[in-house]
């Protein structure tokens, strides 16, 4: 009797131990799955943490080839600053990592709009035969005075950028912007010379010997995060004219400003 219960023993206290080791080796291998799970979605996480989506809003500035903001033989592209109006929304980005943490590729799309306007009263026309084409529409409009009168135009963006983050909340990126061009058109007010009470709108749509195609150089940075969201800002410069040369000048926007990324 006393070797049997001794054997009764034996076996529990051997299930016992058996149980406990398994119960280990299962721990252990949850925990190595949970640190290979977490390292796969930081790894994920980080190549999609790009610093392309978000808003920028700037000023644009009209060039010539030469890097002179006075065309003196093209007086209608001397712009006022101030109302020439550069807006984003980048609506996606993607970030393809070189290094871990530090130096990646970002890709993205975006919707550029951009309001050029005319220091004088200048009018396009959508139909040129010489390079100087860009005059008064119409002889009877010499005497109108707009109070409003802009280039709208309107690109699709898909940026190639090389960008650097020395810090989790600071980045650097520099590279190019692409786009293709959506509408454009220019918006005239201006009121009846014989009643200032009275206002007229027009809009004259037409592709005004523009570039299809757009590329800009850009440079951008980051700083500083709430909630979130980092601010920074950006220039760029057009490497491809804005007009076809052989019927325009040669147009060339700068632009610099703020940006919101999330």
């Amino acid at each position: 009797m006393k070797n049997l219960l001794f054997l009764v023993l034996v076996i529990t206290f051997s299930i016992q131990a058996f149980s406990q080791n398994t119960n280990n080796q299962v721990v252990v291998d949850s925990d190595k799955n949970g640190e290979i799970e977490d390292s796969l979605l930081s790894i994920q996480e980080e190549k999609h943490d790009g610093h392309f989506a978000g808003v920028d809003f700037g000023l644009n500035v009209l060039l010539t080839n030469s890097f002179q903001a006075n065309f003196q033989n093209d007086p209608q592209w001397n712009n006022a600053i101030l109302n020439s109006y550069y807006f984003n929304f980048n609506f996606y980005d993607r970030k393809l990592i070189i290094s871990p943490e530090r130096l990646g590729v970002t890709l993205g799309l975006g919707l550029n709009l951009s309001k050029i306007a005319f220091s004088d009263n200048w009018t396009l026309k959508d139909s040129y035969n010489t390079k100087d084409s860009a005059v008064y529409g119409n002889a009877h409009l010499d005497s109108i005075s707009f109070t409003r009168n802009k280039l709208h135009l309107a690109y699709l963006q898909i940026p190639i950028l090389l960008e650097f983050t020395p810090k989790k909340n600071v980045w650097f990126s520099a590279g190019f912007i692409t786009g293709i061009k959506l509408s454009s058109n220019v918006r005239q007010l201006y009121t009846d010379p014989n009643n200032p009470n009275i206002a007229y709108e027009r809009t004259i749509k037409g592709t005004f010997a523009l570039n299809t195609f757009k590329c800009d150089a850009t440079i951008r940075t980051g700083f500083g995060q709430n909630f979130g969201r980092m601010y920074g800002a950006f220039i760029s410069y057009a490497l491809v004219p804005t007009f076809n040369t052989s019927l325009m000048a040669n147009v060339h926007p700068f632009t610099f400003g703020v940006s919101y990324n999330w």
